[in-house]
């Protein structure tokens, strides 16, 4: 009997294409993996993605990053022919418009999301706040498989591999960094983009000794460098995109990750994909109080306050709690920070589970 035949699309490059191929590795089936090119427009993905669809027949089809370029041709084939498909997301769309985009938005992508989900196959929600919404919007089955981490690659550097990390971002050897990955893209309905939070935090602060590592690009990285004033510029350091071990680096050189999220219908369902990462490289977080922090991080992070990231009294919470902060309460959470990766985002478990559901879909 021969394998099945499954068409595997990431609806981008990098963290949704390495988690496709790390999942699929456990489930038995003849893949073809498809990776939306970056920036490529929305009409020539959907174009691509329907010419892969009519290409042959696919026993199932499985897409990683919801988004409407790459579902509407899943809907289309599900109507046309049956084709069945399972999405993978780690944000809901409508949240997503809804907040960066406004009501409107968000009212009208909530309801291709119910169309999406509801002629799926199954869904794999990244949290199981997610998964739990998606099968109140009509998805048949779904199971949680967390955004995970590879941690061969992601791990923690020896003293002096650290030690140069630190002098690779010019970054003092006695400095206690508070640092953030992700994409610097401003939204202007939130005022706020990854890094605002640290670098306003940075002006109430009367301990001399932080520093602040900001590694990602986007047209945000222009609004926080224009908010820095002169006087606190040398305790700034911008990396721009960085690849996968350059990362690793970073976060290395890191004493605090944070990982804020506004606590709205986006993000409350969130799991950032950095959270998994900071734990593997041994790195103590700090994070928005969102149902994921107490679910996966409470005993190696410290909440952040219950705001806006982007509200001065955040800023000045966030640098209250920093300026009482002690070595010894760092090294006490990033102790434990390997082990909680270990235990809750190794892709060998969680493809194990991936594997099941996709098994008993194709049965």
């Amino acid at each position: 009997m021969s394998a099945p035949r499954i068409l595997a699309i990431a609806n981008a490059p990098g963290f949704e294409s390495a988690r496709m191929r790390l999942l699929m590795a456990q489930v038995p089936a003849d893949v073809e993996f498809s990776d939306r090119q970056r920036d490529m427009p929305r009409w020539q993905v959907s174009r691509e993605i329907w010419r892969l669809l009519q290409r042959e027949t696919w026993d199932l089809v499985y897409l990683e990053g919801a988004s409407a370029g790459t579902g509407l041709p899943l809907i289309l084939a599900s109507r046309k022919w049956g084709q069945r498909y399972i999405v993978s997301s780690g944000d809901p769309v409508g949240g997503f418009f809804h907040t960066t985009r406004g009501p409107l938005w968000g009212w009208a992508m909530e309801r291709f999301e119910r169309q999406f989900y509801s002629r799926s196959a199954g869904f794999v929600g990244w949290t199981p706040y997610l998964t739990g919404k998606a099968i109140q919007m009509g998805a048949p089955r779904a199971v949680t498989v967390e955004g995970g981490v590879d941690l061969a690659r992601f791990r923690p550097l020896s003293p002096d591999q650290r030690k140069a990390s630190r002098s690779r971002f010019n970054v003092p050897p006695d400095a206690l960094v508070c640092g953030v990955v992700g994409s610097l893209i401003w939204t202007k309905r939130q005022q706020y983009c990854y890094g605002l939070e640290l670098v306003e935090t940075l002006r109430h602060l009367h301990r001399k000794d932080v520093f602040i590592l900001i590694v990602g690009d986007g047209d945000g990285r222009r609004m926080l460098e224009d908010r820095l004033p002169q006087t606190l510029q040398h305790r700034v350091r911008f990396t721009g995109r960085l690849e996968d071990d350059d990362v690793v680096a970073a976060m290395n050189a890191m004493d605090i990750g944070f990982v804020t999220q506004t606590l709205d219908q986006l993000g409350v369902y969130r799991l950032t994909t950095k959270l998994p990462e900071y734990l593997a490289c041994g790195l103590a977080v700090a994070m928005s109080p969102i149902p994921g922090y107490y679910d996966y991080a409470a005993d190696v992070a410290w909440a952040l306050p219950a705001k806006h990231p982007a509200s001065e009294q955040f800023h000045r919470e966030c640098a209250a709690w920093l300026d009482t902060l002690t070595r010894e309460e760092i090294a006490a959470k990033a102790r434990c920070a390997r082990r909680v990766a270990e235990q809750r985002f190794d892709y060998t478990m969680l493809g194990r589970r991936f594997a099941n559901f996709v098994k008993e879909l194709l049965r």
